[in-house]
């Protein structure tokens, strides 16, 4: 019982705390990439604490023990001891329920999202098709006033800029928005905000995952930006970026100028900066993060097998 109410203390202050932990300070945005890891582990840490929790409560009734202990080295019956709780079987029944309810929420957001993402997607790229035509660089153009560029994520990925980005837009500038849009594409970035819609959606309530909706999303437009542009061209981009300012992509496109622009901009023209010792923490924390569940759940049978050693080496002496 110890180990679960320890996992949802964990799940608790992560869910809470951990968002803010993460803001503080600028590293994240020195660092766009290993930001958007941080909100992942933090998020999962969260998730995997919370999930532990119901099967560490019906572990002694499940398959798992004899599986555990002869990893741990141990006895089965020992390491039954160490999870059981003094309400019998029931804490077990319920948190297996939880966890089932729990996963099965966030997989069908997960699915539903995936699946209204592609659905509009295959809709874009038909109407594409229609109105679009394809530029000798690699994209397609759509010919309105509205200065765009997007790209469509999935198998197909398209990179789309209107015939208004394309006049405004000097060659050099439009190398780079196209070289921000194809990493979106190569990066895959698409995937980790649906995740974090997902989370959203499924636990609204939930501090870390509001702050991980907005954070994901700006994070991966300046992992792009640092991808896309060298140190001599971020501030080409970021006149790029000033002058698409009045575009908006559709909705399930990744855009490269109406996505926390204005923060961007001051981001690309500033010098760049060098980065800060915390990114050089970051790895290790992840992992911290990450392992602490896991750690947190096998406690109870690491003490079984430490005390069941003990005790047969004591047996061991004491025989003549």
């Amino acid at each position: 019982m110890t180990a679960a109410v320890l996992l949802l203390t964990w799940a608790v202050i992560a869910a809470t705390w951990g968002g803010r932990l993460i803001d503080r300070g600028s590293w994240q945005y020195l660092s766009p990439r290993n930001g958007v890891l941080a909100w992942q582990a933090v998020s999962f840490s969260v998730v995997l604490a919370a999930a532990l929790a119901g099967v560490v409560l019906a572990l002694p009734w499940l398959p798992l023990e004899a599986y555990l202990a002869d990893k741990l080295g141990s006895h089965s019956p020992v390491v039954i001891a160490h999870y059981e709780t003094p309400l019998g079987a029931w804490p077990g029944i319920v948190g297996l329920t939880a966890v089932g309810m729990f996963l099965g929420a966030l997989g069908f957001s997960v699915v539903r999202l995936s699946l209204r993402d592609s659905a509009r997607r295959r809709r874009q790229r038909a109407h594409l098709q229609l109105v679009g035509h394809t530029h000798p660089d690699g994209f397609t153009i759509i010919d309105t006033d509205v200065p765009l560029a997007y790209c469509l994520p999935g198998r197909a990925g398209a990179v789309v800029l209107s015939s208004a980005a394309v006049d405004l837009l000097t060659d050099a500038e439009r190398r780079l928005v196209v070289g921000h849009e194809h990493r979106h594409l190569s990066a895959r970035h698409h995937l980790p905000i649906v995740l974090a819609e997902a989370l959203l959606r499924t636990f609204p309530a939930v501090p870390l995952f509001r702050l991980a909706a907005v954070r994901v999303r700006v994070l991966v437009e300046m992992s792009a930006d640092d991808s896309a542009s060298t140190a001599a061209e971020r501030r080409d981009l970021a006149r790029a970026l000033v002058t698409m300012g009045a575009g908006a992509r559709p909705e399930v496109a990744l855009g490269a100028s109406d996505t926390a622009s204005v923060q961007r901009v001051r981001r690309l023209a500033a010098t760049p900066a060098r980065r800060s010792w915390t990114g050089v923490l970051v790895a290790p924390a992840i992992g911290v993060v990450l392992a602490m569940p896991i750690a947190l759940a096998a406690a109870p049978g690491i003490e079984a097998a430490t005390r069941d050693c003990c005790r047969l080496d004591a047996a061991a002496v004491a025989r003549p």
